[in-house]
């Protein structure tokens, strides 16, 4: 096993609020798998990724390195993992696509033998080739998600994790992107984490999926496993009882029954995926 989250909690204050941004969220990575963390803005995802990748300090629980507490010993992760940032705050724009990279793997102590190499082959790989000598202010939104990958990547690191990759993109260059993230994590077996809130891309380059909502886990499972699921597969689901949740529920279309003056039931299709995906979103719906 290469990764192992133990009941993570993490609380942030607000005034006098306490919000769990993750609340005891259990779950393993194995080497090679390529994990995606579905869930609503707020769902805590980013919190979950940065505590992972040791950038957060989690108020309660644990994460294991191949059986090493990250908490006790950090630093063993340091140059093994790279994360891509929301945006793209990986590269600098008065740079060329070339240098950044360089500049990158110096950062990373690679031998300027190996980075060099290295670079070529990751702008090939990433179609970025022929504007490699080009200021990076002059690329398309694209191709700075692009070059911010690549930046990730110049050290090898055994684990990477994508934060909303595909935001401020637009549906042609999301869909360059994706294929662009398909293919080297086919052809580098890289373990890979993706946060994000698009379940179409999450679906096509992920193996497993991990579905937040307010902070914990109400999903879990095979990418492949969920994909494959007939509409007949249905998931029973106790909702919190509000105006809002009984209008949105007849928004939907779906039949609903009322237990009680705080909980309502449902049954819901998990081969409906976009009504699924609208469910665990909306906000109105406490499960």
């Amino acid at each position: 096993m290469l990764l192992e989250v133990r009941n993570l909690t993490k609380v942030y204050k607000r005034g006098n609020q306490q919000i769990k941004a993750n609340d005891n969220i259990n779950f393993f990575v194995e080497r090679g798998d390529v994990l995606g963390i579905l869930g609503p803005n707020g769902a805590g995802k980013t919190t979950l990724i940065k505590q992972i990748a040791t950038l957060l300090i989690p108020d309660q629980g644990d994460i294991l390195y191949k059986g090493v507490s990250l908490l006790k010993k950090p630093e063993i992760i340091r140059g093994r993992f790279s994360f891509l940032w929301e945006g793209t705050q990986n590269v600098y724009h008065y740079l060329t696509g070339e240098a950044n990279i360089l500049y990158f793997a110096y950062l990373n102590q690679v031998p300027s033998s190996v980075a060099k190499r290295r670079c070529e082959e990751l702008l090939k790989k990433l179609d970025l080739y022929e504007v490699k000598d080009q200021y990076v202010f002059t690329y398309s939104a694209g191709m700075r998600k692009k070059l911010a990958i690549a930046t990730c990547l110049i050290n090898d690191p055994e684990v990477v994790f994508l934060d909303e990759p595909l935001s401020g993109l637009d549906v042609l260059a999301a869909a360059e992107l994706t294929e662009s993230i398909k293919s080297w994590v086919k052809e580098m077996g890289k373990t890979v984490i993706i946060a994000s809130h698009r379940m179409d891309f999450v679906e096509k380059v992920t193996n497993k999926v991990l579905w937040l909502k307010e902070g914990k886990v109400i999903l879990e499972g095979k990418t492949e496993d969920l994909k494959n699921l007939s509409k007949e597969e249905e998931y029973i689901l106790y909702l919190r009882n509000s105006t809002k949740a009984r209008e949105k529920l007849r928004k939907y279309e779906l039949q609903f029954e009322i237990l009680s003056d705080v909980t309502l039931k449902t049954t819901l299709r998990l081969g409906q995926k976009e009504l699924f995906y609208s469910v665990f979103s909306d906000p109105d719906f406490k499960c």
